[in-house]
Order: structure tokens, then C-alpha cells, then sequence
């Protein structure tokens, strides 16, 4: 990002340099896939850590282990709950998103310095305080950057490929975090994270937004040819910017009166977005289950060892790796049957495991197809939805333009979008551990798939827009 580079003195503009890979999309994409993925994994991470990291280094009780992990992890989702609505609002009223973007950036380091150097459980609150806060700041800035950089005809196939890399951070952090943490100890969990996040910090100051860039190519296409400027396409003037709509520069086409009803609140008002954040909260809800319940369920049944446990995750995790082709069928086929057909065929694997009751080879082996089938069907959720969202922010701002003010709403979008997200970290485990313990793993099952049902039913009536919508303007035009 170079923020001296960025507020160059207008004066005597000096290109930055490597300009058009720093702001091509494909270096954004990444940027933004890699912040994700270093959230998801520091959330995940100190899963199979804390409990003995809390007796260990922290002098807690055996009995009041339980009580702080869980207030530890419930920290962590009141904090993007709390967090995402104020950053969305903050990053739709600056010029330049990678303020906000870079703002993570600082919170999240003193989050990791303190998981690493903290003994006190306060203190390790309050690593996980300032980890939702960025968490907040990165999954609600950066899928917004997303849809600045790409625009909408591409939409579904970068979401797909950044929040594929959230599922996967979710995913394997726990897997590594109790390998690292049970080969090599505390400090080595702390370097791996500590590493991920040096990553993070070079990807993000190196970043370039498009609308930063922008104004050192109008520059250099307003400037006499040269052998240096004359004639040379920027990759930049290729790419998608094209089709980005510059919403704080174009005020011929807009009112600036801002609407006195939030943004937020008139998001809230709409169907279509309600459909989208319910879909996001199923798929969220689903894999937070699995954390909280599968590790649990493959000790008592098949009595796995911690590795066991964890490897089984890559069941799910693999095919994740679809994100991407998921977005690229859900640009050219539409959001709503795709993501329908993950919300209506994850629920036939989810019911179906309760048919893994023994401790035999077969029975192993079908828990481990029926995650498989987990994984695929319900990758086919995310994308779609989390592109459905933007595509409604851009037309409820067509139908009264300027409603959003200058800075439009798509971090606000995106802000309730991880705001159910994090509900749904804590709804999942918490809802599907109690109707294990008390109705039992056939129950929990069953539960699960009618809930993952449920997701296809506003997606099918709201998702795209109205499912009747265009039957409407049939029969209007007929008539």
C-alpha cells in the first residue's frame, strides 16, 4: 500500500513503483485471499491450544478451563458483531479503503504479539478482542475492495476464491495448531501465526488500490507521448476498473442529500439481503458445528487420537478448494440455483451420518465420504450468496440514486454479511453440542440437515431478485 507512496504531493507526482502489478486484480485478489486466510487461521489456530495453555501458562483452574475458553472464543464473535457495522460505515465514508484495510493490519499484530506473550487469561481476552476487531476490519474492507476492483460481471468467482480461503483457514488451523503445539510447544504455535502474519504485513503495504492508481495513469495518459508513456496500455486500464463505478466522483448522476435512514438499516429492510446473510449463517453455522462436535464424536466412536481427529478435517477442507469454479458457475448460471443446490444436498450427507454408530473399518469410511459430500455440496452456499450482495447494493442504489450517499454501501453489506458469520461461530457449536448431550448424535444429525434445508428457502424466493420477478413482467407486458 506505500502510504507515502499513496499521498505523493500532487505537485510532483512520482509513479510508484511496479505500479500495475501493485494494482492489478490479481494482486489484490491475493492481498485480500491471504489477509482472509491469516484471520480464519488465527481464530482456529489456538483451538486445540487453550485448554492446556490456560493450566499451563495461566494458572487456571481444571475446573474454570471450560468456563474461559468458551468466554475467550464468544470474545472473539462480539467483537466482529460489534466491530464489522462501525468499520463498514467508516470504510464507505473514506477515499481510500486501504486506510481502513491498513488499520487491521496494526490490530491484528498486537492481537498475535499478545497471544504469543500473555500469561494472564485477561490478557488473552483481550488478544481475542482485538482478533475479532480485525477480523472485522479485513473480511468487511476487503470483500468490499473485492467488489471495487472486479466489478459485478466477475463477481462470484473472486468471492468464491477468497472466502474458499476462509474455510480453509477454519478448517486445517486447528489440525496444525495441536500438531505444532504438542511437537514443539506454546512459542512454536506463536511463530507459526507470527510468520503468517509477516506475510500479511508485505502483501498489504505493497498493495495499491485501483482508485489510487488511477490517478497516476490519468496523469500519465494527460501527459505528451514518450517513449515511457506514449502508446502503453496500463494493465490497470484493461482489467475490470472499467466496469468500477467511481461512486464518489460522480456527482452530476447523484444527490448529495444523504438518505437519514442508515444505510445499514435499509439493507436490513431488504429480502434479498436477509436471504444472503441467512445462507452465509447455515454454511457458517454447519462448519462451526463440526469443530465443536466432530473431534468429540471420532474419540468416543472410534477413540482417535488428537492427530486422527484433526486429520479428518481434510475431508471437508479439500473441497474447498473449488471456491473459485463454484464463483465462475454461479457468475454464468446466476446465484440462486447454485446455492440452492448446496443449501438442499448438504442436507441429505448431514442426516445420513447418523448411520456412523461403531467402531468398524466401513463405518470409518462412510463418515469420511459423507464429509467429502459436506464439503462439496456445501461450497456450493458461499460464493453465490456473498455475490448476491453486492448485486444488491448496486441495484437498490440504481433505483434511487444517491440513497447511500458518496461512498455507496457495499462495506456495510459485507459488515452484516460478517456480522453472521461470527453468530453463527458461536450459534453452531453451542445449539449443536446441546441437542447432542441431550437427544444424542442421531438427533444432532437430523437437526443439522433440516437446517441446512432451511437455508434454500429464502435463496430460492430472493436470491437474483423475486423468484416470480420476471413472470410479473410477462404477464404486465401481455396485459
Amino acid at each position: 500500500m506505500s502510504v507515502d507512496i499513496e499521498r505523493a504531493s500532487s505537485a510532483s507526482p512520482t509513479k510508484p513503483w511496479l505500479l500495475e502489478y501493485r494494482s492489478s486484480d490479481r494482486f489484490i485478489l491475493a492481498t485480500v485471499c491471504v489477509a482472509i486466510f491469516t484471520d480464519a487461521f488465527l481464530y482456529g489456530v489456538v483451538v486445540p491450544v487453550l485448554p492446556f495453555s490456560l493450566r499451563e501458562r495461566s494458572g487456571v483452574l481444571e475446573g474454570e478451563v471450560q468456563w474461559w475458553t468458551s468466554f475467550i472464543f464468544a470474545i472473539f464473535g462480539a467483537a466482529i458483531i460489534i466491530g464489522s457495522p462501525i468499520c463498514g460505515w467508516i470504510a464507505d465514508r473514506t477515499s481510500d479503503r486501504s486506510v481502513t484495510y491498513f488499520a487491521g493490519l496494526f490490530i491484528l499484530a498486537a492481537a498475535t504479539l499478545l497471544f504469543g506473550l500473555a500469561k494472564a487469561a485477561w490478557l488473552l481476552v483481550l488478544s481475542r478482542l482485538f482478533q475479532g476487531l480485525s477480523a472485522a476490519v479485513v473480511y468487511t474492507v476487503g470483500l468490499a475492495l473485492l467488489v471495487d476492483t472486479v466489478g459485478r460481471e466477475n463477481i462470484g468467482q473472486w468471492m468464491g476464491t477468497a472466502l474458499s480461503c476462509s474455510s480453509i483457514g477454519l478448517i486445517i488451523s486447528p489440525l496444525l495448531g495441536g500438531i505444532v503445539y504438542q511437537r514443539a510447544g506454546y512459542m512454536a504455535v506463536f511463530g507459526m501465526a507470527l510468520g503468517l502474519i509477516v506475510v500479511d504485513i508485505v502483501l498489504r503495504m505493497s498493495m495499491i488500490e485501483k482508485r489510487s492508481a488511477q490517478k497516476y495513469l490519468k496523469q500519465a495518459h494527460s501527459a505528451p507521448s514518450s517513449p515511457q508513456t506514449g502508446g502503453i496500455a496500463s494493465p490497470v486500464d484493461n482489467e475490470s476498473t472499467a466496469l468500477l463505478p467511481d461512486r464518489r466522483q460522480n456527482g452530476n448522476q447523484r444527490s448529495n442529500i444523504e438518505s437519514q435512514v442508515p444505510p445499514i438499516i435499509t439493507l436490513l429492510g431488504s429480502p434479498r439481503v436477509l436471504a444472503a446473510i441467512y445462507g452465509i449463517f447455515v454454511n457458517v453455522s454447519i462448519l462451526a458445528t463440526f469443530d465443536g462436535v466432530l473431534p468429540l464424536f471420532v474419540k468416543e466412536t472410534f477413540h482417535w487420537k488428537p492427530l486422527a481427529a484433526g486429520l479428518i478435517f481434510l475431508c471437508i477442507a479439500i473441497p474447498a478448494l473449488s471456491g473459485p469454479i463454484v464463483g465462475k458457475l454461479s457468475d454464468r448460471l446466476g446465484p440462486r440455483w447454485v446455492a440452492v443446490a448446496g443449501c438442499s444436498l448438504a442436507a441429505v450427507p448431514l442426516i445420513l451420518m447418523r448411520l456412523v454408530e461403531t467402531d468398524t473399518h466401513e463405518q470409518k469410511l462412510l463418515l469420511c465420504w459423507l464429509l467429502v459430500a459436506c464439503g462439496c455440496t456445501l461450497i456450493l452456499i458461499v460464493a453465490p450468496v456473498a455475490a448476491d450482495l453486492s448485486a444488491v447494493v448496486e441495484e437498490l442504489e440504481k433505483e434511487d440514486s444517491g440513497r447511500f450517499g458518496p461512498g455507496g454501501a457495499y462495506a456495510q453489506a459485507y459488515a452484516l454479511f460478517n456480522c453472521s458469520m461470527a453468530a453463527a461461530t458461536m450459534f453452531g457449536p453451542v445449539v449443536a453440542a446441546a441437542i447432542k448431550l441431550n437427544y444424542g448424535w442421531k438427533a444432532m444429525t437430523l437437526a443439522m440437515g433440516i437446517f441446512s434445508f432451511s437455508g434454500a428457502i429464502p435463496i430460492l424466493f430472493f436470491t437474483g431478485g423475486w423468484l416470480f420477478q420476471d413472470q410479473e413482467r410477462s404477464d404486465v407486458a401481455v396485459g
